[in-house]
């Protein structure tokens, strides 16, 4: 359990933790964000505009980053309230775009720290390019529920006719699919391999 990590290896456990609970928080204040830019306020008037994990992510989500090191977020969002016919994929994708920035950020934690001999700092680096690597591609994920329903809904406009019932409901069979038999670590080997493969770049 990744728990046990907090004995055998402590640093990388809160390293994770910090990491990850500080990009969920970062990625839904970009919907929020977003969302007003957009024309609905209703996250920002909800108070949802904040990197505080307790608001946009949740003491359930929270216990599940520590114990298993996943968890999830989320801000309201009133789509009628939005200014155009594309606002929901401009409010969904702002939440991946804001992991692409952050493992840019992150990589350049990790030249620094490199260069200045930092190994502790090296390995923040290092770990918030794998997770926001895997936040960006896993969000991405054209299913009900993720970032990516709304960004392929725009191109895919078959996807907008599905009933919203049966939407919600494929959506959390398919995440619970994707959580038990283990396919989500397709997106961490992913992750892994374009943040070693960028470090190798490095002299």
């Amino acid at each position: 359990m990744f728990i046990s990590l907090l004995q055998s290896n402590p640093e990388f456990y809160l390293t994770w933790v910090v990491v990850v609970m500080f990009s969920i928080c970062v990625h839904e204040c970009c919907h929020a964000w977003m969302a007003w830019r957009q024309g609905d306020s209703t996250a920002v008037n909800q108070g949802y505009l904040t990197l505080n994990p307790l608001v946009v992510m949740g003491p359930t989500s929270l216990v599940l980053l520590t114990l298993f090191g996943i968890a999830w977020g989320a801000v309201p969002v009133t789509p009628s309230r939005l200014r155009h016919s594309y606002g929901r994929a401009v409010v969904s994708g702002s939440g991946p775009a804001a992991n692409i920035a952050l493992f840019l950020a992150f990589f350049m934690v990790y030249i620094g720290a490199r260069i200045a001999g930092v190994d502790l700092i090296a390995m923040v680096g290092r770990v918030g390019m794998l997770a926001n690597g895997f936040l960006f591609m896993f969000n991405l994920l054209p299913v009900p529920g993720l970032d990516g329903w709304d960004v392929f809904e725009l191109l895919i406009p078959a996807m907008r006719r599905m009933p919203r019932e049966t939407r919600t409901r494929a959506g959390w069979i398919i995440l619970l699919v994707i959580l038990f038999t283990g396919a989500y670590r397709v997106f961490w080997t992913a992750s892994a391999w374009v943040t070693d493969g960028m470090i190798a770049l490095l002299p």
